[in-house]
């Protein structure tokens, strides 16, 4: 059954040009190198171009498990955490029941 996370986090201001350029290589990594992912999103905020909103999903929650140890999302945490404005904000972990197409 899919997993999905969903967080919120603020980038520092004067960090965003280099922040959107590394979230979109990262997403581009998740979904590429890792078969566990199936989708990488990222959003921002159109009230506020420093916050962003990444909802990822995945085929289960052990894929999710490797997601976090994978090498490029330890340095991707390690690079980018000068440029956070506070702590990651994870709204929720959820697996989906069911998801209706056209």
């Amino acid at each position: 059954m899919p997993y999905t996370v969903s967080a919120i986090l603020r980038v520092k201001k004067r960090y965003l040009k280099e922040f959107n350029k590394r979230i979109r290589q990262h997403a581009r990594n998740s979904v590429t190198k890792e078969p566990g992912c199936i989708s990488f999103e990222v959003g921002v905020a159109d009230s506020d171009p420093q916050k962003f909103l990444l909802y990822e999903v995945y085929i289960d929650e052990g894929a999710f498990k490797t997601h976090t140890e994978m090498p490029f999302m330890i340095k991707h945490l390690k690079e980018t955490a000068v440029m956070m404005d506070g702590d990651l904000e994870l709204l929720s972990f959820w697996s989906r029941v069911i998801s209706p197409t056209k």
